[in-house]
């Protein structure tokens, strides 16, 4: 049945429809209402590719074995797909809070949960590979949690739901930490092109020294103001952490002597290619 003009669908609207097997929305639907569909036992195929809410019971005890949610999706309410025990995977957004409980109720065979949007991007865009590793690990582990869970024990759609939780509180964790990583680096190429400049003044006035003594020589200073920098930039929350403080320093000088050792003869070789 298409359906391609329906804004909303009311309360009750195709209850108990045992003969329909198949629905098709457009791009104008926004909200299936309550038990709209419910008790559809033949329903199979459901297309809505826009939908923005899905209301309580609107497809309880349907035929359902796939299904596709729209990335715009804002909630799916209680038991809106209790009892599809035909249902084996579904797509849909990341979103805190989408799922409602008892969404998934009784969905036996329901073992495979899709994400779609950002999300993967995201992952992929993360700077270590560790950190994508363990990301596409946490987002696959729903995948292997299902198919273990005796629903007659364990609603899954609280696994599903502490699942998406974990998701996104990872996903926050890893974007601090690229941002933190990011800022870091966008420090020591900031240092890196000051000491560059500091050992093309040094050679300048001492003709008799090769750019790798000087560049040693100009390693103090390097160190004392990455060292500060870092300081400053994360001192707020750490006043009197002696421990801290020392760590910030070995930190200094780790990262000055990368940029010593490799970021300065990169950019002192640079110029001369230019000049």
């Amino acid at each position: 049945m298409l359906m391609l003009g329906v804004k909303n669908v009311d309360y009750s609207a195709f209850y108990a429809c045992f003969g329909l097997s198949s629905v098709e929305f457009g791009r104008d639907l926004e909200t299936i209402g309550e038990s709209a569909f419910d008790q559809c036992n033949s329903l199979r195929n459901i297309i809505m590719p826009h939908v923005l809410r899905i209301g309580l019971r609107a497809f309880q005890d349907c035929a359902v074995t796939e299904l596709d949610l729209p990335l715009g999706l804002e909630v799916v309410e209680g038991q809106a797909f209790g009892g599809c025990q035909s249902l084996t995977r579904v797509s849909m957004p990341l979103k805190g809070g989408m799922i409602q409980g008892g969404a998934f109720v009784g969905c036996s065979r329901l073992v495979r949960i899709d994400l779609i949007g950002g999300i993967h991007d995201f992952v992929s865009s993360l700077h270590l590979e560790e950190w994508r590793n363990t990301m596409k690990a946490e987002i696959n582990r729903i995948n292997e949690d299902l198919p273990l869970i005796n629903v007659g024990e364990v609603d899954k759609t609280r696994v599903i739901q502490e699942w998406m939780q974990s998701v996104i509180d990872s996903a926050e964790h890893y974007k601090g930490e690229h941002y933190a990583l990011l800022k870091e680096g966008m420090t020591i190429l900031e240092l890196a092109v000051w000491g560059a400049k500091i050992v093309e003044a040094e050679k300048e006035r001492d003709g008799n020294n090769d750019d790798k003594s000087i560049a040693a020589t100009s390693s103090v200073s390097l160190e004392e103001n990455l060292s500060e920098k870092l300081k400053i930039d994360n001192d707020g929350d750490n006043d009197g952490d002696d421990e801290w403080r020392f760590r910030q320093q070995q930190r200094g000088k780790s990262l000055a002597n990368v940029v010593i050792q490799n970021v300065i003869p990169y950019l002192m070789c640079t110029k001369l290619d230019h000049e």
